[in-house]
C-alpha cells in the first residue's frame, strides 16, 4: 500500500519552511555558496524535498527574491497610508524615512540578499516585477516630495537616498568605526536618524 500524500497544510508548512531557510542561507553566504542540502537541513527535510516544491536552486533564490521585493513594495503603500490623504510634506518625508529604516530592522535579509545579488552578478532583481514595482512606487514618492524633476534628476536623486539611507547598514562599520561612530552603540540609531532627516531636508526642501 502506498503512503498518504500529504496534507495540504503540511505542503503549504513544508515550503514556507523551505523558503525561509533559503532566506536565511541565501543572505547569510550568498547564492554560491549555498547548496540545496543546506537549505533541506536547516529547514528539517530530506535532501530532495526542496527540489520538488521549487525545481532547483535558481528557482528557489527566484522565489526567495520575489518575496523580498513583494515586502519592499509594501513600503510606499504603507507610507501613503501612515502620513494619510492630507499629509504635509515634511510628514511624507518623515513616514517615509521611518518606514525604510523600521523596513530593514524588521527584515535584516532584504539589504543582505541585494548586495549578494550585486557581488555575485546577478541579474534576476531589476527584472522582478515586484521589485520594479517597488523602486517605481519610490520614485513616483520622491516627484510627489519634489515636482519639477526630470525623470532622470528623479531616478539619480532616488538611487542618492537609498545610497544614504542604508549606509549604516550597509558599510556602518567598515567606515564608520575610523570616523568614530560605534552602529553598535544604542545612541548611533537615533543620531543616525536625525541625520537623514537633516539630508531629507537639504535635498527636498
Amino acid at each position: 500500500m502506498s503512503a498518504p500524500a500529504p496534507k495540504a497544510r503540511d505542503a503549504v508548512a513544508t515550503r514556507s519552511a523551505i523558503l525561509v531557510a533559503a532566506t536565511a542561507l541565501f543572505a547569510a553566504r550568498g547564492f554560491a555558496a549555498t547548496g540545496l542540502q543546506d537549505i533541506a537541513t536547516a529547514a528539517g527535510v530530506a535532501r530532495a524535498t526542496p527540489s520538488y516544491f521549487f525545481g532547483s536552486k535558481e528557482q528557489l533564490w527566484q522565489a526567495v527574491l520575489e518575496t523580498q521585493a513583494s515586502l519592499v513594495a509594501g513600503i510606499v503603500p504603507r507610507v501613503l497610508a501612515h502620513a494619510g490623504p492630507e499629509a504635509t510634506r515634511a510628514a511624507l518625508r518623515d513616514a517615509l524615512l521611518e518606514h525604510l529604516l523600521q523596513f530593514h530592522q524588521d527584515h535584516p535579509e532584504a539589504l543582505r540578499l541585494i548586495q549578494w545579488a550585486e557581488l555575485q552578478g546577478h541579474d534576476l532583481l531589476p527584472r522582478l516585477p515586484a521589485h520594479a514595482a517597488a523602486m517605481q512606487g519610490g520614485l513616483k514618492q520622491l516627484q510627489l516630495l519634489q515636482p519639477g524633476l526630470s525623470d532622470a534628476e528623479a531616478a539619480h536623486l532616488t538611487l542618492s537616498l537609498l545610497g544614504a539611507g542604508y549606509a549604516h547598514l550597509s558599510y556602518g562599520r567598515s567606515f564608520g568605526v575610523p570616523l568614530g561612530l560605534d552602529p553598535d552603540h544604542p545612541q548611533f540609531l537615533a543620531e543616525r536618524r536625525a541625520h537623514l532627516r537633516h539630508l531629507l531636508l537639504a535635498l527636498l526642501p
